[in-house]
């Protein structure tokens, strides 16, 4: 890591390493313009009220109205919050996400009719309708809502329930104003024995360390500012959970899991299913931990003994283009449009690159419906930025497939596919890396072995320990049980025995859960382990049987939204309601593991 006193600002990065934010607004004069345009498309959308029982054709109006108003506000919306993300301090920035905020809410409320209405026309009228042509692009749209019969409640309430979007967006903007301005982390010694400030970002490369004290001065730095705001941070966390209880409540669900699953039509079984084959690696998991403890010469290993690769060598540093290179060349099996589309998408400016004062942290696409997909990364120069650049551009290019297939209202997919395109892009990577290094070169392949076991850790297990989490967090919730600092920290440290066995449970474990943002977004982490499970399945299937496979997964891509995300899915032939795809995936783990261990052996590596 070079040290400096201070991060670097937008001023000082080169162009071509930020994100082009034009193809959204060419200026944040335009942006205003567009605002302005809102209440008259609003309007527009409204005036059907009443009126869409008449016809077919009225339906198809109201429906064609209703979807301009609602990209305008996304489109709207996604530029103001990815400039923020920018500089997330920055007054203007921060001002302009509140006003499309309020724009999205105003909207949803005045919109908030649409579902009752459509569903006060009889089943059998609504049926009627949907078989005429000119409503065939709603057929899916149409459909899924009379699934959601039961669970619509009549306008009057749906009015209601849409004013609450203003208060129950509360915690997860209050915990993002605490993580990303508020906490201050200290400074603390790199590897050259500089002092630097610390910043998530950063801790990210200190956890890498072969230096034991600078990887637990990294953990405890950033440890202590959650643990220094425990009680902030569980009422944070509890207001969401309670939150998402009312919701479930009110709309007549059985749980909070259920409504989360049910929008996306997953059956409780894949969640479960997901759980049960993990917590029965046990002894895959065991036998990992104890492979890592045994290289890196410990008695007992800490959680900040996680992260840093085992390979006896200096962590090799990639320069961003070197990377972009890498990632192309590993994607051969997608085939040349694929590879040839990302490569001009990347040389037109989709990424913001690199770590910046006040930028937001981690690393995400994000894209709207009619502009390219953009990506944010705080690169480190490390094999993680690479493959998090693979996974990322995975989400990019389901993104721009999808939007060049579909009409607005199709081509948005639910994040359970979006978790399967950016891990099958990881896997292709690190399978290709591995295919390039020769069998005798123990420690490369190692290396590469390491980081794909580590990421598969990170991925599904640790994922589907989060998802357990939120399981029994909704479920205490639910049952009125008080979410106290102690009942989070006394939880995530029971789980953490037995998805990390043989981890030291300290204060660095037990406060862990008020680190991580997606828990404001509930039920959504167990997404990220299912998809590594099928992409690991489709990587196997496109490596085994080529062409056909590939087809099937970028008819997978290309279709979006179309359709629920299971039957998509199953149409490459992987099958989530069935343990099978998450087995394989341990399976690989375990194979992974096992030839580290006999490399470790050869070379010598283990030092207890």
């Amino acid at each position: 890591m070079v040290a400096q006193a201070d991060i670097m600002t937008r001023d000082q990065i080169a162009v071509e390493e930020t994100w082009d934010l034009t193809t959204f607004y060419a200026t944040d004069d335009a942006w205003e313009a567009e605002a302005a345009t809102v209440p008259a498309l609003q309007a527009a959308a409204v005036a059907h009220r009443g009126r869409m029982g008449e016809s077919s054709t009225e339906l198809h109006a109201a429906l064609d109205d209703i979807m301009a108003a609602r990209q305008t506000v996304s489109r709207l919306s996604t530029y103001a919050y990815l400039r923020l993300d920018e500089e997330t301090t920055v007054a203007e920035a921060k001002a302009r996400a509140e006003r499309a905020t309020a724009l999205a809410i105003t909207l949803g409320q005045a919109l908030s009719f649409v579902q009752p209405e459509i569903l006060e026309i009889s089943e059998d009228m609504l049926t009627t309708f949907m078989a005429e042509p000119e409503l065939a692009t709603y057929h899916y749209l149409l459909d899924d809502l009379q699934r959601r019969r039961p669970h619509v409640r009549s306008a009057e309430v749906e009015e209601i329930l849409a004013q609450t979007a203003d208060v129950t967006r509360i915690p997860g903007e209050a915990f993002d104003a605490l993580d990303d301005a508020d906490l201050a982390f200290g400074t603390v010694r790199d590897d050259t024995g500089a002092e630097i400030t610390l910043t998530k970002g950063r801790a990210s490369l200190l956890l890498e360390s072969k230096n034991r004290e600078v990887r637990r001065n990294a953990l405890e730095g950033l440890s202590a500012a959650y643990f220094a705001h425990r009680y902030t941070l569980a009422s944070l966390h509890a207001g969401s959970v309670r939150t998402d209880v009312f919701s479930a409540r009110v709309r007549g669900y059985d749980s909070s899991r259920h409504e989360a699953l049910f929008a996306s039509n997953i059956p409780d079984t894949v969640y479960d299913n997901l759980i049960s084959a993990v917590r029965a690696a046990g002894a895959t998991m065991e036998r990992f931990l104890n492979l890592r403890r045994r290289i890196l010469g410990l008695d007992e290993l800490s959680l900040y003994d996680l992260y840093v690769p085992l390979a006896p060598d200096v962590p090799r540093l990639y320069d961003y283009r070197e990377a972009v290179d890498l990632v192309l060349g590993g994607l051969g099996a997608l085939g040349s449009r694929y590879v040839d589309d990302l490569r001009s998408g990347l040389n037109s400016r989709w990424v913001d690159v690199h770590e910046t004062k006040d930028k937001t942290s981690g690393g995400y696409s994000w894209g709207t419906y009619g502009t390219p997909p953009v990506i944010l990364l705080n690169w480190n120069r490390s094999l993680d930025d690479v493959l998090t650049l693979a996974h990322e551009t995975g989400h990019s290019m389901h993104t721009y497939y999808a939007n060049a297939n579909q009409p607005y209202h199709l081509a948005g997919y639910p994040i359970f596919l979006a978790e399967i395109a950016s891990t099958v892009n990881e896997v292709l990577v690190t399978w290709h890396l591995l295919a390039e290094t020769a069998a005798d070169d123990d420690l490369t392949r190692f290396a590469l072995l390491n980081r794909f076991a580590d990421g598969f850790f990170g991925t599904v297990i640790r994922q589907a320990m989060y998802a357990e989490f939120e399981h029994r967090t909704h479920q205490l919730a639910e049952s009125d049980q008080p979410l106290t600092v102690d009942v989070l920290c006394d939880v995530f440290s029971e789980l953490h025995a037995v998805y990390t066995p043989g981890i030291v449970i300290d204060d660095n474990v037990r406060v862990h859960w008020s680190r991580v943002p997606h828990f404001y977004r509930a039920f959504y982490v167990y997404q990220y382990a299912t998809g590594l499970s099928a992409a690991i399945t489709l990587a196997r299937m496109m490596r085994d049987d080529g062409e056909s496979a590939r087809e099937r997964y970028l008819a997978l891509l290309s279709a979006g939204g179309s359709d629920y995300p299971l039957i998509l899915l199953g149409r490459t032939g992987v099958d989530l309601t069935s343990p099978e795809p998450v087995r394989i995936g341990l399976e690989e783990f375990d194979q992974v593991v096992g030839e580290m261990e006999q490399i470790a052996e050869r070379a010598r590596l283990f030092k207890t």
